[in-house]
């Protein structure tokens, strides 16, 4: 037998036998049982943070709220100050990091006079700011000096909240050149991270 007569041989055999295993496969029946999990579904969680209830110098309280000002001061002197007491309550779902982020200024005179406004931050775990939980800046309007450590609720979505007390005062050595001088648009900024 030639080679090319045992090539057409094996090639006459392999196809017999790959028409007889598909045969096989197409008439053999299975038994099937599926199993699924249907409906599945995602939300995403929050954080959402808001202020309100404010007191001036240990006064009523005021309904407050996130955007309005706590401060509107006119012919402050040197060594005149003003405290506001209100609170920043957390209502996300997710378990978050909150703090003061920022304290900033837009606007005029900002460059002279922030830095002749001394500013103080503290925190407190009680409405009225009576029970101290712990400093968040000490500084100027200009250099705030931030340094509080963030806060977290203890069971997310139950509207937990801590008291913040600014106080901000015209330095008692405020120079002459201080006189008719104008810093508003200043923001102080809460934020709130979820961790």
């Amino acid at each position: 037998m030639t080679r090319a007569t045992t090539f057409r041989a094996a090639a006459v055999f392999g196809g017999f036998l790959l028409a007889i295993l598909m045969v096989m496969s197409a008439s053999r029946a299975l038994f099937t049982n599926p199993t699924s999990n249907d409906a599945n579904a995602w939300t995403s969680g929050n954080v959402v943070l808001v202020n309100e209830d404010a007191t001036v110098d240990g006064g009523p309280l005021l309904y407050d709220e996130t955007g309005s000002a706590l401060f509107t001061i006119t012919a402050i002197a040197p060594g005149d100050s003003d405290t506001v007491c209100f609170e920043v309550i957390y209502e996300g779902n997710l378990d978050a990091d909150i703090l003061l982020e920022t304290v900033t200024i837009a606007g005029v005179d900002e460059n002279t006079i922030s830095a002749e406004m001394n500013l103080t931050i503290d925190r407190y775990t009680d409405t009225g700011c009576v029970t101290l939980d712990a400093a968040v800046a000490s500084g100027t309007l200009a250099v705030p000096g931030i340094t509080e450590t963030a806060w977290q609720p203890a069971t997310p979505g139950t509207d937990e909240s801590r008291w913040y007390e600014i106080t901000v005062e015209l330095d008692a050595g405020a120079a002459n050149d201080m006189q008719d001088r104008t810093i508003d648009d200043v923001e102080f900024e809460w934020l709130a991270t979820n961790n």
